[in-house]
C-alpha cells in the first residue's frame, strides 16, 4: 500500500531551512527544489522574493526563475527592480518575462528604452567583455515583451532599433512585434513588404501573417493588387468564393503558387474551378486540380480526363505523374492495370510517380496485382520495394492467397531469383542537374558552340501557353527525328541510387516486419524458419516478429535458450521474452541477470520478486535500477519496499531519486523525512537535485 500524499506544507517546510544553508550548492539545489514542490504553499512566494536580492547571483538566477509561475502583480516593483539593479543577465529575462506575463504596463517605458539603447544610467550591467551580446539578448526580449504588451506608442523606437547599423539582427522580433500593434504596426509592414528589398521584405511578409484578418480586411484591394506575391497570398486568404477576385487570382494570377493556394482554398464550394486548373500551364496546379476534384466525373468530362490521364503517365512530370497515377485506378480502374504496371517498372521515371503507381496496382487488388506486385520485389530501388510489400500485405490481410504466397516467399528468401539477391549499385552517367521545370526559360536553345540562345516567342511554332499536354504533344515529325538521332547511346542517365546491395536479405527484413500483423499460421512458420539465420538484420527482425506477432510459436520457445547466447544484444532480449511468456525462464535466469546488455538484465531483474532486487537497484545501467525499483515497489511486499527505498537513498543516483520521487508517495515521505533531519551534507543536496528535477 503506498501511503496518503505528501501536503505541499510537508514538502516546503523540509526545503525551507536549507534554503538558509550555510553552503551555496545546497542552498541553489534548495531554491530550485521549491520553485518545483511548493507553489501551492504562500511561503515559497515570499521566500523567493527575499531570495532576488540575495548576494550570491546564482541564488539570484535561481529565484526569479521559481519565481516566474508565483508571481503577484503586487510584486511589480521588485521585478523591475531586479531588471534595472541586478546585472545578471539571467535574471533580466526572467524579469522581463514574468512583467509581460503580468500584463504590468508600467515598466514599458524601460522597456522602450531597452529597445534602443544599454540605458547605463539606469541599467546595470555586468564586465564590459561580455555586456554587449547580453544586451543584445536583453533589446530582443524588450522588443518582443513591447508587441506582447501591445505598446503601439514604441512604434518609433522599434523603427529606430531596425534602422541602426546593428538593427539587421533585429528585423524578426520587430516584425512580429509590428503585427502585434494594431493599425499603425500593419501599415508599416505593408510598406516595408512594398518598398523592401530581400530578405527583409519576406521576414515582414511572413510577420503579416500574424495580424488580426480584421485589421487587414480594410486593405483588401491593396493586398489583392500588389506586385509582391506574398501579399496577393495574404489577400487571397480572406477572400470569399463568391469574390470576382477570388476567381481571377485563382485561375489568372501570373504566379502558380497563388494558382495553387486558391485552388485549394475554393475546391470544394467552386468545382468548376478544379477543372478548369487541369488545363493550367503548371503541372504542380494540374496535379493539384487532379487531387482536389469531385468523384464521380460528370459524363462529359470522364472519357477526355482518362484520356489525359494516360498521356500524363507516359509523358508527365515529377510532379503531375504521381497525381495521375493516384486517380486513374479510381475513375478508370479496367484501363489502369497495364500503364500502371509499364510505369513502376520503368527505372527511368521519377521515384514518387513509381510509388504512385504502385499503390494504385494495390489499390486495384486481385491475384493479378499479386503478381505483378511481386515482380516489382526484384526492384533496385528500396523505397519501390517496401511500398510494394506494403500493397502485397494489405492484399493478404484482405485474404488474397497470392498475396499471402508471395509474402511467405519473401520472408523465407525464396521469393527472388539468385542473380536478383545481390544487385551491385551501378552509377552509370550522373544524371543532369539543371533549371527546374517551372523555373527555366519557356524558349531556350543551345548553339553547336554550347551557347544558350534565348528565343524570341513570337518566332517560336509552339505555344507560349496552354496545358502541359498540349505543349508535350505539340511536336513537329522533324525535331521529333532529331531527338532520336542525337539520343546518346549506351548507359541512362536516370539510374536508382538507394538501397543496399542484398537485395533479398533486405526483402526478407522488410516482409518479417510487415508479417507481424497477419495471424497466419504459414507466416509464422516461415518468420521462425529464419531465427537462426546466419545475418544479423534477418535475425533480429525474426525474433522482435514472433515475440510480438506469434508468441506462442513452439519453434521460438525451443530456440530461445540457445538464442540467449547469440552475439547481438537484440536477439538475446527477444529470446528472453519468449522464455518469460513460455514459464521456462528459472533455468536460464542467472545466465540473463549476468548478460552484459544492460536491456537484457533489465528485462531479467523485472522477473524477480524478493531481496535479489535489492543490488540491482545500485547497478551502473539506468534501466537496471529502475526495472528493479520499479518491481520492489509494486511487489506488495512492504518490507521489500522499505528496503528500495532505502537502497535509493544509499545508492545516491539524482537521476533514479527523481525518477522514484514522482511515482511513489513512501519515496517522497523519506525525502521529507530525512530532510527534517537537520544534516548537512552531500546526501541532502542529492534530495534536493532530485526535488528539483522532479
Amino acid at each position: 500500500m503506498l501511503a496518503d500524499p505528501i501536503r505541499t506544507t510537508d514538502i516546503t517546510s523540509a526545503i525551507l531551512p536549507h534554503v538558509q544553508s550555510e553552503n551555496e550548492v545546497i542552498r541553489c539545489a534548495a531554491v530550485r527544489a521549491l520553485g518545483r514542490n511548493g507553489q501551492d504553499d504562500p511561503r515559497s512566494r515570499e521566500v523567493l522574493l527575499e531570495l532576488i536580492r540575495d548576494g550570491d547571483p546564482d541564488i539570484r538566477s535561481d529565484a526569479i526563475e521559481a519565481l516566474a509561475p508565483l508571481a503577484q502583480a503586487k510584486d511589480v516593483d521588485m521585478i523591475l527592480e531586479s531588471l534595472q539593479a541586478d546585472p545578471v543577465r539571467e535574471v533580466k529575462l526572467a524579469a522581463i518575462q514574468i512583467l509581460v506575463a503580468l500584463k504590468d504596463t508600467k515598466c514599458i517605458p524601460q522597456l522602450r528604452a531597452l529597445a534602443l539603447s544599454k540605458c547605463e544610467d539606469s541599467v546595470v550591467w555586468e564586465d564590459e567583455i561580455a555586456d554587449w551580446d547580453d544586451w543584445m539578448d536583453i533589446q530582443i526580449a524588450a522588443i518582443n515583451a513591447l508587441g506582447t504588451l501591445g505598446a503601439s506608442d514604441s512604434i518609433d523606437d522599434l523603427l529606430a532599433a531596425l534602422n541602426d547599423e546593428m538593427g539587421q539582427t533585429l528585423d524578426i522580433p520587430v516584425f512580429r512585434a509590428l503585427a502585434q500593434l494594431g493599425q499603425q504596426g500593419l501599415v508599416w509592414l505593408l510598406a516595408t513588404v512594398e518598398a523592401g528589398k530581400g530578405l527583409a521584405r519576406k521576414r515582414a511578409a511572413d510577420a503579416l501573417a500574424d495580424v488580426d484578418p480584421d485589421l487587414l480586411r480594410p486593405h483588401l484591394d491593396r493586398l489583392t493588387g500588389a506586385d509582391d506575391v506574398a501579399l496577393r497570398l495574404l489577400g487571397l486568404s480572406l477572400l470569399s468564393a463568391d469574390d470576382p477576385k477570388a476567381e481571377q487570382l485563382t485561375l489568372q494570377d501570373v504566379s502558380q503558387d497563388l494558382r495553387l493556394a486558391g485552388l485549394v482554398q475554393f475546391a470544394q464550394s467552386r468545382p468548376e474551378w478544379v477543372i478548369a486548373a487541369l488545363a493550367d500551364p503548371s503541372e504542380r496546379v494540374q496535379a493539384t486540380a487532379l487531387e482536389q476534384l469531385e468523384l464521380p466525373l460528370p459524363d462529359y468530362l470522364h472519357d477526355m480526363l482518362v484520356d489525359n490521364i494516360l498521356a500524363w503517365l507516359l509523358n508527365g512530370g515529377a510532379v503531375l505523374t504521381p497525381a495521375a497515377a493516384t486517380l486513374l485506378p479510381k475513375v478508370a480502374p479496367q484501363r489502369a492495370a497495364g500503364p500502371l504496371n509499364a510505369l513502376a517498372s520503368d527505372a527511368d521515371r521519377p521515384i514518387e510517380a513509381r510509388l504512385a503507381a504502385i499503390r494504385g496496382l494495390g489499390g486495384i487488388g486481385g491475384p493479378a496485382m499479386s503478381e505483378i506486385l511481386g515482380e516489382l520485389l526484384a526492384d533496385r530501388s528500396q523505397q519501390v520495394r517496401l511500398v510494394a510489400l506494403h500493397e502485397i500485405k494489405a492484399l493478404a490481410q484482405a485474404g488474397d492467397h497470392t498475396a499471402l504466397d508471395i509474402l511467405v516467399h519473401a520472408i523465407g528468401g525464396t521469393q527472388l531469383d539468385e542473380e536478383d539477391k545481390v544487385q551491385v549499385l551501378n552509377l552509370g552517367v550522373a544524371p543532369d542537374v539543371g533549371t527546374p521545370k517551372e523555373d527555366a526559360p519557356s524558349n531556350l536553345r543551345i548553339s553547336e558552340e554550347g551557347e544558350i540562345l534565348q528565343e524570341d516567342p513570337a518566332e517560336s511554332d509552339v505555344p507560349a501557353t496552354g496545358s502541359t499536354l498540349a505543349a508535350l504533344q505539340f511536336v513537329t515529325p522533324e525535331a521529333e527525328a532529331q531527338a532520336a538521332k542525337s539520343k546518346p547511346k549506351g548507359k541512362k542517365n536516370r539510374v536508382a541510387i538507394e538501397g543496399p546491395d542484398a537485395v533479398g536479405e533486405d526483402l526478407s527484413c522488410a516482409a518479417i516486419e510487415a508479417a507481424r500483423a497477419l495471424g497466419s499460421v504459414r507466416v509464422a512458420a516461415a518468420v521462425a524458419s529464419q531465427i537462426t539465420a546466419s545475418s544479423d538484420r534477418i535475425r533480429i527482425a525474426s525474433w522482435r516478429a514472433l515475440t510480438t506477432g506469434f508468441p506462442s510459436c513452439f519453434e521460438a520457445a525451443q530456440a530461445a535458450p540457445m538464442a540467449l547466447c547469440d552475439a547481438s544484444p537484440e536477439v538475446r532480449r527477444e529470446a528472453l521474452k519468449v522464455l518469460i511468456l513460455a514459464d521456462q525462464l528459472d533455468r536460464y535466469l542467472l545466465q540473463a541477470l549476468e548478460d552484459q546488455d544492460a536491456l537484457v538484465r533489465a528485462d531479467a531483474v523485472a522477473q524477480l520478486s524478493d531481496e535479489r532486487l535489492l543490488p540491482f537497484i545500485s547497478d551502473t545501467a539506468v534501466s537496471v535500477r529502475h526495472a528493479a525499483l520499479s518491481t520492489a515497489l509494486d511487489s506488495g511486499d512492504k518490507n521489500l519496499s522499505a528496503q528500495a527505498i532505502a537502497q535509493v537513498f544509499s545508492a545516491g543516483r539524482v537521476d533514479t531519486l527523481a525518477w522514484a520521487l514522482k511515482r511513489s508517495d513512501d519515496m517522497q515521505a523519506e525525502a521529507v523525512r530525512r530532510l527534517n533531519t537537520g544534516e548537512e551534507g552531500r546526501a541532502n543536496f542529492i534530495i534536493l537535485d532530485a526535488l528539483a528535477a522532479s
